[in-house]
């Protein structure tokens, strides 16, 4: 234990405003302690070892059948969504396989067509028709 002059000395402050301090958390009216909200939080991060701002509040029947009820179906929904997964990475390894035949026959069409046109010049040319 400490006296306020103490405390004072260690904190580098007056000893009247360690006893200002003190007061706003506790004070003694009438023989028995009024204890400040401050002071309150203090005994309740001491005695009962959490957090003063932790609100712990049961579940209702129906909350906990509720949240078991999730918890079963937890490794069930994990199961289908990484089959999904799997079904989304073949479709798209499809579309892209796909995609590549498409640009290949894009360019293939245009090289025939290209052909094609240097055909038709040659056969105006040979026909007389370029002049």
């Amino acid at each position: 234990m400490y006296s306020s002059k103490e405390v004072a000395e260690i904190l580098g402050v007056s000893d009247k405003s360690v006893r200002r301090y003190l007061n706003s958390y506790f004070s003694l009216e009438n023989g028995a302690y009024q204890v400040s909200e401050k002071m309150l939080e203090v005994l309740k991060n001491e005695y009962l070892g959490q957090d003063a701002d932790t609100i712990v509040q049961p579940f209702t029947a129906e909350e906990y059948e509720e949240f078991r009820k999730r918890l079963t179906e937890y490794p069930m929904f994990k199961k289908h969504i990484e089959s999904l997964q799997t079904e989304i990475e073949y479709h798209k390894n499809q579309y892209e396989s796909l995609m590549a035949l498409h640009r290949e026959f894009v360019k293939m069409q245009e090289k025939a067509l290209d052909n094609l046109t240097q055909r038709s010049f040659i056969e105006a040319k040979e026909k007389g028709f370029d002049k």
